[in-house]
C-alpha cells in the first residue's frame, strides 16, 4: 500500500472506525464506483445526486451504494448505461427525494434534536420580532403632574401667599438650608430654660423679635404659596443653595415628579421649633399674648405644610400640630391663669376645626404613581399599554435610590433590548397595573375612617401587599406598586395617635375652663358636656369614653392603651425607667405582642409625659 493511497484510505475512514483502530476507507465513494465498473454520466450522476442529498457521510455512501445498485442491476437486465442514465429523471429532484427518506431513518434522538433546533429557532425569530415591535414603543407624557401637585399654591393669589414673607422672616434671620438651626440650634425637641443653650436662644429670640413677629403674620395667611421645582428659585437662593442643574437634561413635554424638591418644609419646621420656644419665654414673663399668637401661628404654619396634598407633608403637618398641643399644655400646666378664657375658647375652636383625612394625602401619592405609568408604558387611548424601554430605566431608577441616576439614559443599552420582552411578559399591563395601585389607595382611604375598635386586621391593605410580596409572581407583577406603594396602616395609626392627642388637648382646654367657673375640677368628664365639650372622647382604641381621675398632681385623661386593660393611668415604662407613652399608642396597635411587658400601660392623652 503506498504512501498516498494509506492517506486517502485514512482520510476516508469514519471516525467511528478510527477509534476502533480499523482504517476502513469506506467513506470512499469513488472507490465504490471503480468496484462497481461505473465511469462516464453515469459515475457523474451518482456523485451529482450524492452530493445534492446534503446527508452524513455514512448516509451519502449508502446512497452511492443504492444508486450504483440501480445502475448495475440495469446491466443486469440488459438496460444499458445510457438509457438508465436517459430514464434517471432530474437529479436534484431525485437527492431531495433520497434526503427526506433518510432523514426519517435517522434515529429517535436526532428527530427530539431537529424538532427542539426548529423549536429555538422559532422562539428567538418571534422573540426577536417582540423586541423589535416593544422597543418601537414609547411612553406618551401628556400630564403634568407636576402642576396638579401645585395647583392649589399657584392659584394663591400674590397677596393671600405666606411664603415669601416667610422666607423674608427667614433670610433675616440668617437661616440658611442645610445649617440645621436658625442662627441658633434648635434641633432638641424641647429647648427650655436650664438647658445649656437656653441664654443663646433668649438672646436670639429678643434681637429678631420683628422678623418673628413677620413669620407670625405669614401663618395668619389664607394660603402658602410655594411651588414645588426641580431647581432653586432665584427669590429662594437668599435662604437654599442654589441647585446645580447641569445634569438635568430632562427634555420632555412634562417634568416628571421623581426629583422635586420640598425644601420649604425644613425652614417651616425650625420656624415652629423657635415659635415653640418663645411661648416657653412668653409663659415665664407672663406675656398671654404673645404665647397664645405662637400657638395660632404654629396652627396655620401646620396648614401650610399641607398645601401640597402628600403623606409627607401630612406628617410633617402632625408633627407641628403636635408640637402646638405640646406648648399648650406647656401654658397650662406651669400658668394655668395665664390666658384669657376668650384665648383658651379661640385655641380649642381653632383645634377643634382641623380636619386631618387621609383622603387627600393618599390622592396626591396616587400622582406619584400615574406618572411614573406615563413615562414607563405606552398609551393605547383606552388605558391600556405595554412597558417600553424608557420604562425599564424608570422602574430601575425608582427600585434602587442608592443609585439614582437623574434622569433616565436615552441610549438604550443591548440589555435592555433583549430584556424587554420577558419584562413586558412578566410585568402587569399599564391597565392592570392601575386598577390595582388604585384598589389599594381605594381601601387604605376606607381603612382609614374605620376605627380601630373594629379593626382586626383581617382586611388591612398592608396584609395584601406582604402577600403580594411573598410571592415572586406577584411581586415581580406588581412590582412597580410594591416600590411606589406608602405604608398606609402605619400612616394610618400615626393619625389616629394624633386624633387622640388633639382630644387630649381640647378636654385639657375644658377642663381649666371648668376649674376656673367652678373653683374645682370635674367630678367625671360629662360635667364638661355640653358647656366646654360636645361630648366625652372616645378612646380611639376600644371605642369607650376616654379614662379620668384627679389625682394629687391634677387631672389626667388617658386610654387603657393598646394591652386594653386599665392601668389607673401609669404609662408603659422603659428598662432604664423612662416614660414610653407611645408604646401604648395607637402606633402599637398592630405590636407581634400586645402583652409583652414594653406595652404593659396606659396611654395618657392629657398631660401628655412627651419624651426628650
Amino acid at each position: 500500500m503506498t504512501s498516498t493511497s494509506f492517506r486517502r484510505m485514512l482520510w476516508k475512514t469514519p471516525m467511528r472506525d478510527l477509534v476502533r483502530g480499523r482504517i476502513t476507507g469506506r467513506l470512499d465513494i469513488d472507490r465504490l464506483l471503480d468496484e462497481a465498473g461505473l465511469s462516464g454520466e453515469a459515475a457523474g450522476k451518482v456523485r451529482r445526486v450524492v452530493k445534492h442529498t446534503r446527508l452524513w457521510r455514512l448516509e451519502k455512501v449508502d446512497v452511492a451504494r443504492e444508486l450504483i445498485a440501480h445502475f448495475t442491476d440495469g446491466l443486469e437486465s440488459d438496460v444499458s448505461l445510457d438509457e438508465s442514465v436517459e430514464n434517471f429523471g432530474d437529479e436534484r429532484q431525485t437527492a431531495k427525494l433520497i434526503r427526506r427518506a433518510k432523514k426519517r431513518q435517522r434515529p429517535m434522538p436526532w428527530h427530539v434534536f431537529a424538532w427542539a433546533r426548529l423549536s429555538l429557532l422559532l422562539f428567538f425569530g418571534v422573540y426577536f420580532l417582540a423586541a423589535l415591535y416593544l422597543m418601537a414603543g414609547s411612553p406618551s407624557v401628556t400630564t403634568d403632574y407636576l402642576a396638579k401637585l401645585n395647583a392649589k399654591a399657584t392659584a394663591a393669589p400674590a397677596d393671600e401667599a405666606a411664603w415669601p414673607i416667610y422666607r423674608e422672616a427667614l433670610h433675616e434671620m440668617e437661616y440658611r438650608l442645610g445649617d440645621g438651626k436658625l442662627g441658633v440650634s434648635l434641633k432638641k425637641e424641647a429647648v427650655r430654660p436650664g438647658d445649656e443653650t437656653w441664654p443663646e436662644i433668649l438672646a436670639f429670640i429678643n434681637d429678631h423679635e420683628n422678623s418673628i413677629a413677620k413669620a407670625r403674620n405669614a401663618a395668619t395667611l389664607p394660603h402658602m404659596g410655594y411651588l414645588v421645582r426641580f431647581d432653586t428659585a432665584q427669590a429662594d437662593e437668599v435662604i437654599f443653595e442654589p441647585s446645580d442643574m447641569s445634569g438635568y437634561i430632562y427634555k420632555g413635554p412634562h417634568p416628571p415628579l421623581i426629583g422635586a424638591l420640598l425644601p420649604h418644609l425644613t425652614p417651616l419646621r425650625a420656624l415652629t421649633r423657635l415659635m415653640s420656644a418663645d411661648t416657653i419665654r412668653a409663659t415665664n414673663n407672663g406675656d398671654a399674648d404673645a404665647a397664645h399668637d405662637n400657638i395660632v401661628a404654629m396652627l396655620g404654619i401646620a396648614r401650610h405644610t399641607d398645601e401640597h396634598p402628600l403623606l409627607i407633608t401630612g406628617m410633617v403637618r402632625l408633627s407641628i400640630e403636635n408640637r402646638a398641643y405640646r406648648s399648650i399644655q406647656d401654658t397650662l400646666t406651669t400658668r394655668p391663669d395665664l390666658w384669657s378664657e376668650e384665648q383658651l375658647q379661640n385655641l380649642a375652636h381653632r383645634i377643634a376645626a382641623i380636619e386631618m383625612s387621609l383622603d387627600d394625602w393618599f390622592n396626591g401619592e396616587r400622582l406619584w404613581f400615574y406618572d411614573y405609568l406615563q413615562r414607563a408604558y405606552t398609551d393605547d387611548g383606552y388605558g391600556g399599554g405595554r412597558i417600553t424601554s424608557e420604562g425599564v430605566d424608570w422602574t430601575a431608577m425608582y427600585s434602587d435610590s442608592a443609585t439614582f441616576s437623574y434622569p433616565p439614559s436615552t441610549v438604550r443599552s443591548a440589555a435592555v433590548a433583549a430584556g424587554l420582552p420577558v419584562v413586558s411578559a412578566l410585568l402587569a399591563s399599564r391597565q392592570d397595573m392601575q386598577e390595582m395601585y388604585d384598589g389599594l389607595i381605594d381601601q387604605a382611604v376606607i381603612e382609614s375612617r374605620k376605627p380601630l375598635w373594629i379593626d382586626d386586621g383581617t382586611e388591612a391593605v398592608e396584609v395584601k401587599i406582604e402577600r403580594m410580596g411573598s410571592s415572586t409572581r406577584t411581586s415581580i407583577r406588581y412590582g412597580p406598586i410594591l416600590i411606589f406603594f406608602p405604608s398606609a396602616s402605619a400612616v394610618n395609626r400615626t393619625l389616629h395617635t394624633q386624633e387622640g392627642y388633639r382630644d387630649g388637648v381640647l378636654t385639657g382646654i375644658a377642663l381649666e375652663l371648668y376649674r376656673r367657673e367652678h373653683g374645682d375640677w370635674p367630678g367625671v368628664l360629662e360635667d364638661l358636656v355640653p358647656g366646654h365639650l360636645p361630648g366625652v372622647p372616645v378612646d380611639r382604641l376600644t371605642g369607650e369614653p376616654v379614662k379620668y381621675r384627679v389625682g394629687e398632681d391634677g387631672p389626667l385623661v388617658y386610654s387603657v392603651g393598646v394591652d386594653g386593660d386599665d392601668d389607673g393611668g401609669q404609662p408603659p415604662v422603659e428598662r432604664d425607667g423612662d416614660i414610653a407613652n407611645d408604646m401604648a399608642s395607637p402606633k402599637r396597635f398592630r405590636a407581634v405582642d400586645k402583652s409583652d411587658e414594653e406595652h404593659d400601660g396606659d396611654w395618657l392623652l392629657w398631660p401628655v409625659p412627651y419624651e426628650e
